[in-house]
């Protein structure tokens, strides 16, 4: 088998754990934190916000240092942080040291899930690397849907401290010994070409540290600065705010708008659980795609099509079309689309600039999509107080993500680009 579905097998793993525990199952213990340490509910809301911004603000320099180091060098550090961090959740006793556990969590995960899967992922695939991401994609979601019962289960045996002590030994227990014996940076560092094209000069258990640096990010594309003098980068840059500003703020409020509309708690539940499976769905689908179809298409299809569904529920909430159809498009159209995006966004980078600098330009746009993420959840509470409802809110959602379809429409592929310039164009 070719090496690099070892990688694939070892970074869904590590998603499904680090992923599926660091970002998934804070909320099952906020009621239980909040009853312990008699914390108010918007002084831990908060510290959920700072591992989210410490994330973002992490990923220039972990991508730097995925394109400059070995990436098990990377990971593993990345790894023993998260899962000390979560251990150590259940010997909080103030808000201040709840607050500093959740800033090296976020850290943790920028140095263990996404951005090193999808970096890993772009240079050991060519031809099969949408169907590799989407492995790795849906394996995070099922993280979600994993760890999310397992952990209400632990409190409900353990205690939520002794709950967490659990979730930080089971992180340890599964990442740390994947990343050590099967993470290898790229083909060229143990004498393969992408998806086995090359020679098997060196065996698969051969040390990335017994090669230069530069073979760890070897591959075709652009530089760092070649990539940010193109067009393209800033229409990306711009699409990786707009997007997420839409989606968070979108997600936040999306069931506090289904219960305004008259569903219970347990029916807006179920309506977003069943769009996170379509969700999943939609990964597989579009994995296969993006090996068909320029990555940017699908993108932008995806970003115009969550504006559309959002359109679609503010017609609902003004009484023009039926409860079902709303429903229904909800979970069909958002949860295909949200699938789509988490395959294809990153097969789109390394479309548009190559793997050469993957890493570090991954690193700079969660710049970007930090601060949409945060000012969507913002901007979604506020613009909900002008009206005392979501139409607003939602209409302004949806031409963000109409704004980040037309950026990735534009973006043109590295090897289009390559052709033009061959052609003297």
């Amino acid at each position: 088998m070719y090496y690099g579905w070892w990688i694939v097998i070892a970074t869904s793993c590590t998603l499904f754990v680090c992923a599926g525990i660091g970002m998934y199952t804070y909320p099952v213990f906020l009621k239980f934190i909040e009853a312990d340490l008699h914390l108010g509910r918007d002084s831990l809301s908060y510290a959920g916000a700072l591992g989210a911004l410490a994330a973002g603000f992490a990923t220039p320099a972990i991508g730097y240092a995925l394109d400059r180091y070995p990436a098990r060098t990377v990971m593993i550090p990345g790894a023993a942080l998260l899962a000390a961090s979560v251990l150590l959740l259940g010997r909080v006793d103030s808000v201040l040291y709840l607050y500093l556990l959740f800033l090296a969590i976020g850290i943790g995960m920028a140095a263990t899930t996404m951005l090193p899967t999808q970096t890993l992922i772009s240079r050991w695939f060519d031809k099969r690397r949408g169907r590799a991401m989407g492995i790795a994609s849906v394996a995070g979601a099922l993280g979600g849907m994993v760890w999310m019962p397992v952990s209400s289960r632990l409190i409900e045996t353990l205690g939520w401290r002794h709950a967490y002590a659990v979730l930080g030994i089971v992180i340890a227990a599964v990442s740390l010994p994947l990343i050590w014996l099967i993470i290898r940076g790229s083909p060229q560092s143990i004498g393969l070409a992408a998806e086995g094209e090359g020679h098997a000069g060196s065996p698969a258990g051969t040390s990335c540290s017994e090669f230069p640096s530069s073979l760890e990010a070897g591959g075709p594309g652009y530089t760092l600065p070649e990539a940010l003098a193109t067009r393209g980068f800033w229409l990306i840059f711009c699409s990786s705010f707009f997007g997420p500003f839409a989606a968070s703020g979108f997600g936040l409020h999306a069931q506090a708008f289904l219960s305004d509309s008259g569903f219970s708690p347990g029916e807006a539940s179920t309506v977003w659980s069943a769009l996170i499976g379509t969700s999943i769905g939609g990964m597989v689908l579009f994995g296969f795609l993006a090996e068909r179809y320029q990555k940017r298409y699908l993108c932008s299809a995806a970003q115009f099509s969550r504006g559309l569904s959002l359109l679609l529920l503010v017609l609902f909430s003004l009484a023009m079309i039926p409860r079902r159809v709303a429903v229904a498009q909800l979970i069909v159209i958002s949860g295909l689309a949200l699938g789509c995006l988490n395959v294809v966004s990153p097969l789109l980078l390394s479309e548009t600039f190559g793997v050469k600098a993957f890493g570090r330009l991954a690193g700079l746009l969660g710049v970007p999509f930090t601060l949409g993420m945060a000012l969507g959840q913002v901007a979604g509470g506020r613009l909900f107080v002008l009206e005392n409802n979501y139409t607003l809110a939602f209409s302004a959602f949806a031409l963000s993500f109409c704004l980040s379809g037309v950026a990735l429409a534009l973006v043109k592929p590295y090897f289009l680009i390559e052709s033009t310039v061959e052609r003297g164009e």
